[in-house]
């Protein structure tokens, strides 16, 4: 892989992230230093999707999944919020964390 093209987050999390099917997921510890990250260059967090992953399967979990671009979720402070939405959530899920990517901050 060429470093050059690398972006902030895949050089900083690459020897924690789990990569299945081109989606990158996280652990509850990782989804939360990648929130901090977002917030420190203003990248806006679109949405946070939790799975349950296990050696033989990914299966989505909705109900600890949040749209942060759906007009039915109205926050002040997403990264806040984005905090809090994986703080509360079980130990043994996994994240995916929506982000824009179009932000230069993170590559």
């Amino acid at each position: 892989m060429d470093h050059f093209n690398l972006t902030k987050l895949e050089i900083l999390f690459k020897d924690k992230v789990l990569r299945r099917g081109g989606i990158d997921f996280y652990k509850k510890e990782d989804g939360l230093k990648i929130i901090e990250l977002c917030k420190e260059g203003e990248v806006a967090i679109l949405g946070i999707n939790g799975f349950y992953l296990t050696e033989n399967s990914t299966q989505p979990s909705s109900e600890n999944s949040i749209d942060y671009t759906s007009k039915s979720t109205k926050v002040r402070d997403i990264y806040a919020s984005a905090k809090e939405f994986i703080e509360c959530r079980d130990e043994q899920l996994f994240f995916e964390i929506v982000y824009d990517e179009q932000n230069e901050y993170l590559h």
